[in-house]
Parts: C-alpha cells; sequence; structure tokens
C-alpha cells in the first residue's frame, strides 16, 4: 500500500509540474528575429512611413544622395501603411535650384510580398508653381489633417494612386532595383507640380498566416507625433472620467507656406465641446520672449472646411465674449488693441486643426493654446 500510494504521488506530482511547465511555456511565447519581415523604401526626394499609427522609418537624409531605407518590421495583421512623401521643392515657390520644376516617386516593398501599386490611396496637400510658371510662381498648400497616420483615418473620399516606370522616376543614390520586384513607383497624377503626398493602404494577413506569438508591448510609441512636435492631442468631450483637460498649448516658430504652425486636437465622445483658441506673439513679449510673430492669423479647419479664422482678436465685436472667456478660463489677458488672435468656438465630436501663419508671411515664435470653457 505505502508503494502503492508513493507511485501514486510520484505520478500525479510529476504531472502537475508538466503542466505548470507547459504553462509557462504557453503563456508568454515572445517573436524573435524570424517574425520580422524587411521593409525596403525608396523615395525621390523624402518620406516617413507609419504603421498601424506608429512609426516605423523615416528617411534619414533629406535631400541628396537619394537614400533607400531598409528595416525590420514585426507585422501585426492588418497592417495600415500610411507614407508621407515629399519631393525637393521650396514652399514658398515649388521650385528646386531656384527655377526648375522636379519630378518624384515612391516605392515600397514589405517582406510578406506587400508593394506599392495604382490600388494605393493618395492626395496632395502641396502643389507648384500651378500652371508650371517658374517666372511668376504660385503655390496652393491644403492644410494636412490631424492623424492621417492612424488606422482609423478616414480616407475613401481620397484618390488612387498613379504608377510611374523606373525610367521615369530615375532613381540613382543606392536604390536596388531587386530589393523592389514587382513594386511600382508611385505619386499622384502630377509627378512635377504635387510635392507633398500621403500615401494609405491596408494589407490583409497572407493566406496560411499564423501568429507565433503572444506577447504585446507595455510602452505606447503611438503617440510620438505629438511628442516631437506634431502636437495633434485626443481628449474626450464626455463628463468625468479619463481624457478630460483644461489647456493644452504649445509654443513654436512659425514659418511660411509648410512650415506654419499646424497644431491639430481630437475632440472624443458624442458630446460638443466649447473651446477657446489663442494664437498669441505680440503678447509674448512682455514675458520675456523674443523674435515673436508680430501679427498671427488663427485659421480653424475640420478636415480641409475652414470653419473659422481670425486676425486681431479686439477687432470684431465679439471681442469681449473672448476677454470673458479668457478669465474664466484663468489665461493671461491680452492687451485690447494687440495683434494677437482667438476665437471663442463650439466643437462637435472630430478632428481639428488649428493653422497659425503670419501676415504678410512674417514669421516669428508663437503660441497656440486651446482652453476647455463651461
Amino acid at each position: 500500500m505505502r508503494t502503492f500510494w508513493r507511485r501514486v504521488g510520484v505520478v500525479v506530482a510529476g504531472g502537475w509540474l508538466g503542466l505548470i511547465a507547459a504553462w509557462a511555456q504557453a503563456g508568454l511565447i515572445k517573436p524573435g528575429v524570424n517574425n520580422t519581415i524587411t521593409l525596403n523604401a525608396y523615395a525621390d526626394n523624402w518620406c516617413v512611413i507609419f504603421i498601424n499609427g506608429k512609426m516605423v522609418a523615416m528617411d534619414s537624409i533629406d535631400f541628396l544622395p537619394h537614400n533607400q531605407v531598409s528595416v525590420k518590421i514585426l507585422p501585426e495583421y492588418p497592417l495600415t501603411i500610411a507614407v508621407l512623401a515629399k519631393d525637393n521643392a521650396d514652399p514658398a515657390t515649388g521650385l528646386e535650384y531656384g527655377t526648375q520644376i522636379g519630378d518624384a516617386g515612391f516605392i515600397l516593398k514589405l517582406g510578406d510580398g506587400t508593394v506599392t501599386s495604382a490600388a494605393w490611396k493618395a492626395k496632395n496637400f502641396f502643389k507648384g508653381p500651378l500652371n508650371s510658371d517658374t517666372r511668376n510662381p504660385v503655390v496652393q498648400h491644403t492644410p494636412i489633417p490631424a492623424n492621417w497616420y492612424a488606422k482609423d483615418f478616414d480616407d475613401s473620399a481620397w484618390g488612387f494612386a498613379t504608377e510611374y516606370t523606373a525610367a521615369r522616376v530615375g532613381p540613382d543614390g543606392d536604390y536596388v532595383a531587386n530589393d523592389f520586384t514587382n513594386a511600382k513607383f508611385i505619386w499622384t497624377d502630377d509627378l512635377n507640380l504635387d510635392n507633398t503626398v500621403i500615401f494609405r493602404t491596408t494589407v490583409q494577413k497572407p493566406t496560411n498566416y499564423v501568429k507565433s506569438w503572444n506577447t504585446t508591448p507595455n510602452l505606447d510609441v503611438s503617440a510620438l507625433p505629438a511628442e516631437i512636435g506634431a502636437t495633434t492631442t485626443v481628449i474626450t468631450s464626455g463628463t468625468g472620467g479619463g481624457g478630460e483637460f483644461t489647456n493644452l498649448s504649445t509654443r513654436a516658430f512659425v514659418g511660411t507656406a509648410d512650415g506654419v504652425l499646424i497644431p491639430g486636437l481630437v475632440i472624443g465622445g458624442t458630446t460638443a465641446k466649447r473651446v477657446l483658441v489663442r494664437a498669441v506673439g505680440p503678447t509674448l513679449v512682455s514675458f520675456g520672449v523674443t523674435g515673436v510673430l508680430a501679427d498671427p492669423t488663427l485659421t480653424v479647419f475640420s478636415g480641409a472646411t475652414t470653419i473659422a479664422n481670425n486676425d486681431n482678436w479686439s477687432d470684431p465685436a465679439g471681442s469681449s465674449v473672448v476677454a470673458i472667456a479668457a478669465a474664466g478660463a484663468g489665461a493671461f489677458a491680452l492687451p485690447v488693441g494687440s495683434k494677437d488672435s482667438a476665437l471663442v468656438l463650439t466643437l462637435a465630436p472630430g478632428a481639428y486643426t488649428f493653422r497659425v501663419a503670419g501676415v504678410g508671411g512674417a514669421t516669428g515664435v508663437a503660441l497656440v493654446e486651446v482652453y476647455a470653457l463651461p
């Protein structure tokens, strides 16, 4: 009898140990290098690439020589790929080298067989010189929408990319054609005049693909654009709960054309939010700031639609509303007659951008603020 229970005990104990070991092995499976795939990309002249809302690659050379980017990525299907690509063009004229009209091009291939093609979405945000007029160049800029790189960004209204041959684009630098088998060079339908283009596509998992790891990262890199200066902030419009805000602000140098300041704000939830938005330039002098933007203008966009604008906050009849709102929000007062700009708005849930530029193309430092109002 003793021998029987001793043997049973060993069997039971051994079984439990085996189960525990199996559980430990199955409970935490980490990805290895063999789970990664290679991403190759080439742009004339520059690009930054996001996958599933996270930046995975950026061309480290913004001009010449043209640079092929090659990195390994860990695929988490479906993959939403978003690319911002720029040709070498003066933001004020659309010209390169002062007098010439350049051309562009972008190509990408993933190790799972994903390639650029005319099936990708494409939209231009900087065109010029209009009508190819190099003597009197005029350009057209469209504000880049907030969260253009996000998985859930709506690109349904965008057109599709146009394919070009390698001979037309003329890749050089360290471009390796064998790394892009079956991929096509793409751009919009105007390879010469469209200078800033965003591409997007979604890739489903390959046939018979099985994910072999189950770990997820604890760190969050999805907020990187805001952390490095894209200043797109997501807030909720509910009551109580996390995500409520009282004041958001960013101070930066305001240039011209693509160099103007465009922070973004996304209001979530289902309830509209009343806000005070200010673009402060000259009043910053009283805080010891030098090189300020002397006369900022403030334009609020919902997508590509202008919903409000202001130049010189105290000029309109509603300036008292701005002053009362600022006092109630605890914001520092703007002097009556100053050339700072401000608006009081009620914004429905959605994505918004605030474009701050200088009157007459002036440049300088400005502060953009958004205050929540009751």
